[in-house]
């Protein structure tokens, strides 16, 4: 959001428009600064050789694929599961069958959706508030027998709507939230824990900053050092998604031959 409203903030400027959104400063009110000590920023930083490759789905396939996920009920959850739910959980079942993640009892394997923290505060925080105001909702997936991708729908779903107004009260205090992270931190390191990581910018107005040349046709994403990252982008063809997928290049080529994976893919 922070990346969107200063550029879009920028364009307009240069358009001589003097209806500018502007940035709000309020992180460090909100959350205060705190010790951080013995917490390492860099976890998750890679040195191994990542690939970051496009993969898009048409809005057919996607919603032969909700078709699929919505056979079964979804317990509290009936509504039935939206674009991104249904290839977040497809692609991660895709890649835990693609590296044979049964086969290592002895790690965790988690799925991490990042969720914007704005709106869910009490009262809500102006889209214009600049800053990281985001948190990760996390769900570890069974993977005992065939992995289940309604069953990890309804687990995301449970898990983001623990992010409310009296999650952020909580997060706000910080030394509980603070520990978690550094339990996590340790266990990423120590390579018994592996997350895979999604986030959307489907619908955001990416391609809308005009600077007097027009606006951009495309948006993409650069390669990231960052392993197991899937960012999902608006397709140019209407109703369809570009999954922008960060992978070790040994897992990657692992996955990109996962024949079911490939059969709802159309580039």
């Amino acid at each position: 959001m922070s990346l969107f409203t200063f550029f879009n903030g920028w364009a307009t400027t240069a358009h001589g428009d003097s209806d500018v959104p502007l940035p709000q400063f309020v992180g460090a009110e909100f959350f205060p600064p705190m010790d951080i000590t013995g917490f390492m920023g860099d976890v998750g930083i890679v040195k191994d050789n990542i690939v970051t490759k496009r993969f898009v789905f048409s809005a057919s396939k996607i919603e032969a694929l909700r078709d699929k996920f919505s056979d079964n009920t979804f317990g509290e959850f009936p509504r039935r599961p939206s674009r991104i739910e249904t290839l977040s959980a497809f692609i991660w079942a895709r890649f835990m069958t693609a590296i044979k993640a049964q086969d290592e009892p002895n790690k965790i394997f988690s799925l991490l959706h990042a969720v914007n923290l704005r709106p869910r505060t009490d009262p809500p925080l102006p889209d214009h508030c600049f800053g990281n105001f985001f948190r990760l909702a996390i769900v570890v997936p069974s993977l005992d027998g065939e992995i289940n991708c309604q069953a990890i729908i309804s687990q995301m779903r449970s898990e983001i709507k623990k992010i409310n107004g009296d999650y952020v009260k909580k997060l706000r205090k910080g030394a509980n939230h603070l520990s978690l992270m550094k339990d996590r931190a340790e266990k990423v390191t120590k390579g018994g824990l592996i997350s895979f990581s999604f986030t959307s910018l489907c619908r955001f107005p990416l391609c809308v900053a005009d600077f007097g040349w027009g606006k951009p046709l495309r948006a993409g994403s650069a390669s990231l050092t960052f392993k197991n990252v899937v960012a999902f982008m608006d397709a140019p063809t209407e109703g369809g998604i570009e999954a922008w997928i960060n992978l070790k290049k040994e897992d990657m080529e692992k996955f990109e031959m996962d024949k079911e994976f490939l059969g709802f893919v159309s580039t």
